[in-house]
Formats: C-alpha cells, sequence, structure tokens
C-alpha cells in the first residue's frame, strides 16, 4: 500500500514539473525551496517541489491540499485614521479556518510571518513528520525566515497591504460640499483575483501575488514590461484615484539618477513607476498609509535610497527641492508632528469631536504635513501662474485667487466660512470641502477659527512656532464686510456690493469709499484695477522665485514674504519703515511690490509738511495688512497687537473720504492722529462723518 502511494505520489509529482518546465512556474522560483531551487531558503536533502506547501493526501486546515501547520500568530492589522474615518470595513484579525476572510493569507504568512519554520511540514511521502521538519538552510536556527529575508513580513501587518480584508468600492465620505470615494474601481483588472465569502468580495495575499508563476514578486499583473510596470499596474488594476492621469505623479517623466531604482524596477523615470515613487506595498517605513518613509520624508526620498539629489523629487537637490525650502528660519511645521495626521483631519475643526485620530486644530494637533494643502493624486505639475493668470469666475479680471489657476493645488481639501453679516467679526461656521476652490480655502482650514479656536479678539492665543508671533485669526481679517482688507476672499468691487445689494453706498459706510485706480498700482495689479482677486501666495512664499519650488513652504524671510521687497514692518537693518521710505522707488519695502507709495497718494505730500518727518508706517496702517476694521488698513491705538504693532499706533479716528479731499484746505480738521507734539488729519473729518469705529 505505501509503494503505491509512493508511485501516485511520484506521477502527481511528474506531472506538476512537467507542467512548470512547460510554463516556466514554480521551479524556477523562490518556491522551489527543494534542494534544487534557485532561493537562498533551500531544503539540505529534499528533492521533492511541491511537498514544502501541498500534499495529496491527509491535508491540513488549508486550501488547496494544504500541508503546513497553519500559523497561530496573532498580528496587527493594518489601519488607518483615513480608513476608520471613512467607515470602511477592517479585519480584527485574520481568519484561521477555511472560507473564512484571511485563512488563505495566514497560509501565506506560515512562511513569512517568521514564527514557523520554513521545513514544517506534516507529511511526506506518506510519513508523518510529527515534531520534526526538514532540514532548511539559509534560515534561523530553529527553521524560521530571517527577518532580513526580502520576504519577511513578520506579524506586525500595519506596514503591508491589508489582506482579510473585503473589497467594496461603494464607500464614501460626505464633507460639507463634496462626497469623497474610497477610489477603488467597481470591478478589479483581469489580473486580479478575488475571493468570495458569504456573498462578499475580499482581499489576500494571493489576489496580487500568485506564488506558482515564474514573475519577479509573484505578481498576477505582468503585462508591464519592466517590473516597476507591473507593481504600477497592480496598484491600478483596483485603485482609481481621481484625476491621477492627468496629475504630475502620472505624467512627469524626470529620471532618477540612483541606480538601485532601476536595478530594482527595470525603469526609472517618475511617469512609468506611478504609485511606486511614494508607495511600498511591504515593509515601507510611513505607517500607515504603506509609504516608503515617514510623512513628507517620502516626498523627499521617492523611491531613492541614495541621497535626494539622485532622484527627481522634492528632496534636497532634487528637481522640485522643497525640502531645503523647508529648513530654512520661516516655514510650515512639517516635522512638528508626526503619525497622526490623515487628510480627513479637515472634518476635526474646533467644536467637532475628533474619533480618537487626528484633528486640524493648533492646541492638540498642529501639523503643516504635505497633503493638508496638496492631492499628491491630483496635483499637477507647475506651479500657480503669477498674475495676470486668466479669469476670476465671479469678477472678470486678470489676477484670480482659482484653484484651477494652481495646478500644485487642485483637489486639495479646504474650508468656506459662513461669513457673519457685519464685518471684522469672527466667523465661527464652515462648510468642509472635499475640494477647494479657492486657494484662500485651503489656507483659512488652518488659519481660522476652525483650527485655532474661538477667541474675543483676532488675535489667537496660539502661537506660530518659527516668528514667536501670536496668530491672528484670517478668516476675521478677510471677512469681506471689513471695512478694508486685500481682495483674497472676492475683489474689492465685489465687497463694496457684496451681499446682493447693488444699491449699498459704501462711502456712508467706509467701506471702500474710493474704488482703486491703475496710478495707485504696479503691473499687474494696474490692469482693471478693482476687479482682481489675488493669492495668499502672491504675498507669501519662496526666497527666490526663478529658482526655489513656488508656494509658501519655507523662506528665509519673516512671515515668508516674497517678491522684490521682502521686508515688512520691519527694514534689513531692523529699523521700522517710516514714511521717508514710502516717498522713493525702494528695492526692500514690501509694500512696493505692488502700491505705486513713491508716486502717487498721501504719501508724496510728506515733503511740504514737517509734522510727517520721522513718521513709521505703523504709526497709521496695521502691523498685520491683511484686513481691518479701519478704511485702508489703518489701526487705532486701542488696537492689540500686532495690528497696534508693539504699541507704535497713534490714530485714534480715521475714514477713507476720497481722493478729492486730500487737499490743503482739509489739513487740521479732526483729530486723527494724536502724540505729544499735536494732531495731524490727512484726512478731514469736516467733509464725510465720523470716524471708523473700534472697537
Amino acid at each position: 500500500m505505501k509503494n503505491i502511494f509512493n508511485i501516485t505520489l511520484l506521477t502527481i509529482a511528474i506531472i506538476l514539473l512537467s507542467l512548470d518546465n512547460a510554463n516556466g512556474g514554480v521551479v524556477n522560483t523562490k518556491h522551489n525551496m527543494s534542494t534544487a531551487g534557485p532561493g537562498t531558503i533551500k531544503a539540505t536533502s529534499e528533492p521533492e517541489v511541491c511537498v514544502f506547501c501541498h500534499i495529496p493526501h491527509s491535508a491540513q486546515t488549508g486550501t488547496p491540499l494544504w500541508n503546513r501547520s497553519m500559523p497561530a500568530s496573532s498580528y496587527t492589522m493594518y489601519n488607518s485614521d483615513y480608513m476608520r474615518r471613512m467607515n470602511y470595513p477592517t479585519p480584527a484579525s485574520l481568519g484561521n479556518t477555511v472560507g473564512t476572510p484571511g485563512t488563505l493569507s495566514r497560509q501565506c504568512l506560515s512562511c513569512h510571518d517568521g514564527t514557523v519554520a520554513a521545513g514544517s511540514v506534516y507529511l511526506v511521502r506518506g510519513t508523518l513528520l510529527g515534531g520534526t521538519q526538514i532540514a532548511m538552510s539559509g534560515v534561523n536556527p530553529d527553521g524560521t525566515m530571517l527577518s532580513s529575508a526580502a520576504g519577511y513580513v513578520g506579524t506586525d501587518l500595519r506596514g503591508h497591504h491589508p489582506v482579510g480584508i473585503e473589497y467594496n468600492h461603494t464607500v464614501t465620505k460626505n464633507f460639507g460640499s463634496g462626497t469623497r470615494g474610497i477610489e477603488l474601481l467597481v470591478t478589479p483588472g483581469a489580473a486580479i483575483k478575488l475571493y468570495t465569502y458569504s456573498g462578499k468580495q475580499y482581499v489576500e495575499c494571493s489576489s496580487c501575488h500568485d506564488p506558482h508563476t515564474e514573475t519577479k514578486k509573484f505578481l498576477r499583473y505582468s503585462a508591464g514590461g519592466s517590473h516597476g510596470a507591473n507593481v504600477y499596474g497592480t496598484c491600478t488594476s483596483c485603485h482609481d484615484k481621481a484625476n491621477w492621469a492627468t496629475g504630475a505623479h502620472a505624467t512627469v517623466t524626470n529620471s532618477y539618477t540612483d541606480a538601485t531604482v532601476n536595478a530594482a524596477y527595470e525603469t526609472s523615470t517618475v511617469s512609468s513607476l506611478g504609485c511606486v515613487n511614494c508607495h511600498k506595498p511591504h515593509n515601507g517605513e510611513g505607517k500607515p498609509y504603506l509609504l516608503r518613509k515617514v510623512e513628507e520624508n517620502t516626498c523627499f526620498q521617492g523611491a531613492g535610497s541614495g541621497t535626494t539629489s539622485t532622484v527627481p523629487c522634492h528632496g534636497t537637490g532634487g528637481a522640485k527641492d522643497i525640502q531645503t525650502s523647508l529648513q530654512r528660519m520661516y516655514s510650515h511645521p512639517t516635522d512638528l508632528i508626526s503619525g497622526q495626521h490623515s487628510n480627513l483631519d479637515v472634518l476635526y475643526g474646533t467644536g467637532v469631536v475628533s474619533d480618537g485620530g487626528g484633528a486640524i486644530t493648533w492646541n492638540t494637533n498642529k501639523h503643516a504635513e504635505c497633503t493638508d494643502c496638496h492631492n499628491p493624486h491630483q496635483a499637477k505639475a507647475g506651479s500657480h501662474i503669477d498674475p495676470p493668470d486668466g479669469v476670476n469666475t465671479m469678477y472678470p479680471s486678470a489676477p484670480t485667487n482659482l484653484i484651477s489657476k494652481s495646478g500644485p493645488l487642485r483637489g486639495a481639501i479646504g474650508v468656506e466660512p459662513t461669513w457673519p453679516a457685519t464685518g471684522w467679526t469672527q466667523p465661527t461656521s464652515f462648510t468642509t470641502l472635499e475640494s477647494a476652490t479657492y486657494e484662500y480655502q485651503v489656507c483659512l482650514k488652518c488659519h481660522s477659527q476652525w483650527a485655532l479656536g474661538s477667541s474675543a479678539t483676532p488675535v489667537s492665543s496660539q502661537t506660530i512656532t518659527k516668528t514667536g508671533e501670536p496668530a491672528t485669526d484670517q478668516a476675521w481679517e478677510f471677512n469681506p464686510k471689513n471695512k478694508s482688507a486685500h481682495p483674497i476672499v472676492m475683489s474689492h468691487n465685489a465687497m463694496k456690493t457684496y451681499g446682493g445689494n447693488a444699491a449699498k453706498n459704501p462711502a456712508a459706510e467706509g467701506r471702500y469709499a474710493d474704488s482703486l485706480t491703475s496710478a495707485y498700482l504696479k503691473t499687474p495689479w494696474s490692469n482693471n484695477p478693482g476687479n482682481n482677486t489675488m493669492y495668499c501666495s502672491d504675498c507669501h512664499g519662496a526666497d527666490e522665485q526663478t529658482s526655489d519650488p513656488r508656494g509658501p513652504h519655507g523662506s528665509s524671510y519673516k512671515y515668508m514674504l516674497k517678491g522684490r521687497g521682502n521686508y515688512w514692518p520691519y527694514k534689513p537693518n531692523g529699523q521700522l519703515w517710516g514714511i521717508d521710505d514710502t516717498t522713493v522707488d525702494n528695492p526692500d519695502l514690501f509694500c512696493q511690490n505692488c502700491h505705486r507709495t513713491e508716486a502717487v497718494g498721501v504719501h508724496v505730500f510728506k515733503s511740504d509738511r514737517g509734522r510727517f518727518n520721522n513718521m513709521l508706517c505703523v504709526n497709521c496702517h496695521s502691523g498685520i495688512p491683511h484686513g481691518s476694521k479701519i478704511s485702508r488698513l489703518m489701526a487705532y491705538a486701542a488696537m492689540p497687537h500686532p495690528y497696534n504693532f508693539n504699541g507704535n499706533a497713534k490714530m485714534k479716528g480715521f475714514r477713507a473720504l476720497g481722493a478729492a479731499n486730500y487737499v490743503t484746505a482739509n489739513r487740521g480738521k479732526g483729530n486723527h492722529w494724536t502724540n505729544d507734539t499735536g494732531t495731524c488729519g490727512c484726512h478731514g473729518s469736516a467733509v464725510g462723518g465720523a470716524y471708523d469705529v473700534y472697537p
């Protein structure tokens, strides 16, 4: 009987070997652990190929015809804030009973988790091994896989693609405006194999890998021509990222000069590697999300293993070197928090109880990771086009605040404040946006009450890490109902009639009483003045606009001010700017990037008014020139720092009366600015009514 059994087993082995030789198959792969196997883990004397996994009779728990001890390991399963917040069904463990999710993956892990010896099989040619095992080389003394082996997975599955997990493309998440899906194809590509349990489809190790095929890493998808393309094709056989096909990481052709990339993936361009640039399906350092490195380090390093200068990514010396900018004196704090972030944090602002994961609030989770501002799957190459760059959908113009004109921000999450009915009031209600339309919506999710918390004044109790200055509520500052503000949210002319009442008299309200004219502005803002909008990043950005990547990543200049002039409210020598500095073309003065203070306006009258001598800009103007309760960004002595910058504001009353009132006859009319020497009334109170009030 034993001889018949051995003949039967030998016949089966011959048939399998014949098939393997004809079709490639397991014989020429590392899963051939016989003495003739090509891998480093192999038997010292056992010649059979299939016995390490399969047996024709007396099979153990597992399928098909399983011949191994099933690991009893307790696994730390893959999970993430993102999946939890999407309410995506995730397994608590792997099954260990045939027909339950995860059992097939547990079978694979009977070698790869390092808890069961590679030679620990049940039966060999009719002989029950009992407590013995096939002697192996290339393993630990107890026969288990070395943790340094390429195939080692271990029992911590957080750095590996989830298995034993349901494939459910229907999961969605509602924002205040818009809905985000889980971005899975309805039906995976033909190369992928899903498994059905109790009417639902699941992903197992063998969904992506066929342990019998002679392909690199046993990938089922093998139509790519290179290993990198095959990994990329495996990912996109299931994952359907919105706008990915036209995004930068799918289209740019920059190449890695790091030789290890081509050696590992048989290709070296960003577009041919696709997902592989940032993700590793196994053993990524960035947990979760299968990132190659921890958070922003993935953006710096890409798929390279050498220096960042050998990769066409965002590290020092790379094609788009953002790492260097982030290391400068003033930058967004990408290194502040690690491992507490997902791009759904925006849903958890002031007044919203977090579900145990990260939030957007500064008091507990202040962070500025790359994915807070960018959607890496949708971001397009290039940068936002400096004005003039298109048309604002609200008011035709040259400059604009639209994300559609700023490729790197495409698909970014943001918030839209519910603007209060009155100016200089804190917006406390926000609509979360699945995809922001305007750049300010990306910025305000952090620089507003949504993240800073409620406050009696726009000056928050939170502090900007890099400057030590108090953070201010910029939604408060850019409220379109304010007496004055830069046109971040809407144009100046739009703000005049904001609220749908074109019959409003802004002059009577003291709101934008004067229209902007070309004479007051420099190109391109002088084109169609009053109708333009702008990006936050028109003022805040990198040191050098011609060589550094655009955007407010980091700068050597305080507040990340950009342009020809980078200094406000201090000069390069540390002294405060004064009116003497505004009457000439000053290459360092930030305001003169856009405003023609040297040619027109009240500042040029300084020469015939001795009392203007030695006046400081912040004697009159707000130290934070975002917006003000007072016309023309004026600051009163009653205001807190930094609006009354370090206590330098002297004005008690102001009202914008229009260009016609800047005449000698109006001098001295009104107590607009007070100090020990007397009064100065450039803007006379005798014409146009009462002063703007504060508070």
